[in-house]
């Protein structure tokens, strides 16, 4: 009864959606395939894999696990479809990938053209994306469908309870490979039968150091011999805690060059704003100087190498209730980490590295660790050390997960 009233409103909601979203960049020029009005042009006589991955985030997440399969099976055709433009940008840089694709509407009629099209030997879904459609048109098909790096917060879990019978019948015969034990007990709950505990790919997604980045990068910020505080993921609400930390430490650190990188570039007025409140001189990372007190980071994609650049590092999204942001970048630099008491997005990334990191509250005790770390660097090199060490022993989850799958394809 809930599938089939899944399926009405579906099939109702699809015309007024696609005139609604049709100038979204996340839609725009893709409605055509996403009602399966055209379907890929899939290569003729190649085993083909289709991989799901929501968004930026999840492409990421998988993409070391798509290269390790790629090196397996050199000859099969791989296709990875994405809700999100920026998510599929970021796929088509893959080279492991074949094609790369919008995600169609989850309607019965455009999941199964779609599926007799592809005709894969493999679903596979990263973290959350539950497409009931989808999922039972390759369970029609007989294509095994396999979550990888399987998530579900307590919230999400108790939103899906409510239509359990749908998801039972969703995750019935579906293989979940999930991060973390809580993650596998609450997709049993749901009804799946097949659950394993893999770990999180995450936790091996980290780029490749290269000191020389890192070093010509640190010249151009203006670093040089100066002490350097990076704040990376700063949130909604943190700018204001993060300017007053960084008073603070310069009151005792002379010479602080702070560099922050907000998750959000609309937050960029607001920090140039506090930062002249605050008597600061500031400049942008688009235009490098030297002198400044504060670099405001307005650039994308250099977030890692820039945590590389660090003497400390603060990673935001953390202070306030908001889930946390990946500890793991400055961490793999052997960078003194600081974050907030709100990580509950990244309790994985806690266990990866040991919890050897350092947690503060508020502003005055960011400023104050910040101060503390940079007085007696010594001190704090060997609790980075041992966080590095321990996320180094975390990793080897992408051959599990590999593993897993090959299984399923033999």
């Amino acid at each position: 009864m809930i599938l089939w009233l899944y399926r009405v409103l579906g099939c109702l909601a699809v015309l007024p959606l696609s005139l609604y979203v049709r100038r979204h960049p996340n839609f725009a020029g893709t409605l055509r395939r996403r009602l399966s009005f055209s379907l890929p042009q899939v290569p003729d006589g190649r085993d083909l894999i289709w991989f799901h991955a929501a968004s930026v985030g999840e492409v990421r997440a998988i993409a070391g696990l798509i290269d390790t399969l790629r090196r397996a099976h050199p000859d099969a055709c791989f296709l990875l479809t994405s809700m999100t433009a920026t998510g599929r940008k970021v796929a088509s840089s893959l080279k492991a990938l074949d094609l790369v694709e919008p995600l169609p509407f989850d309607l019965p009629l455009v999941m199964r053209r779609y599926l007799e099209c592809l005709n894969p030997r493999l679903l596979v879904i990263a973290e959350t994306e539950v497409w009931p459609n989808m999922i039972l048109a390759a369970r029609c098909k007989g294509v095994p469908v396999v979550f990888v790096n399987a998530r579900m917060t307590e919230k999400t879990f108790r939103g899906y309870r409510r239509v359990r019978p749908l998801m039972a019948l969703v995750f019935k015969e579906a293989h979940v490979l999930a991060m973390a034990s809580d993650d596998a007990r609450r997709f049993a709950g749901l009804g799946a039968l097949r659950v394993e505990v893999a770990g999180n790919l995450k936790v091996d997604a980290s780029p490749p150091i290269d000191p020389e980045a890192r070093t010509a990068l640190r010249e151009v910020l203006g670093g040089g011999q100066r002490p350097v505080f990076v704040a990376g993921s700063v949130r909604e609400g943190e700018e204001e805690a993060v300017i007053a930390a960084l008073l603070e430490a310069r009151r005792r650190v002379p010479g602080l060059l702070c560099v922050l990188a907000p998750r959000h570039p609309e937050r960029i007025g607001l920090i140039q704003n506090l930062a002249r409140e605050a008597g600061l001189s500031w400049g942008l990372r688009s235009c490098p100087r030297s002198g400044e007190d504060l670099v405001i980071v307005d650039t994308g994609g250099e977030l890692f190498t820039l945590y590389g650049t660090a003497d400390v590092a603060f990673v935001g999204g953390s202070l306030l209730p908001l889930g946390g942001q990946n500890i793991l970048e400055p961490v793999s630099w052997g960078v003194p980490t600081l974050h907030g008491p709100h990580m509950d997005n990244f309790t994985w990334a806690l266990a990866a590295v040991d919890n050897a990191t350092l947690t503060v509250v508020d502003a005055a005790e960011l400023g104050a660790k910040v101060a503390e770390v940079l007085e007696r660097p010594a001190d704090f090199a060997a609790l980075a050390c041992e966080a590095r060490q321990a996320l180094q022993s975390s990793r080897g989850v992408t051959e599990h997960y590999a593993a897993a799958i090959e299984c399923l394809l033999a």
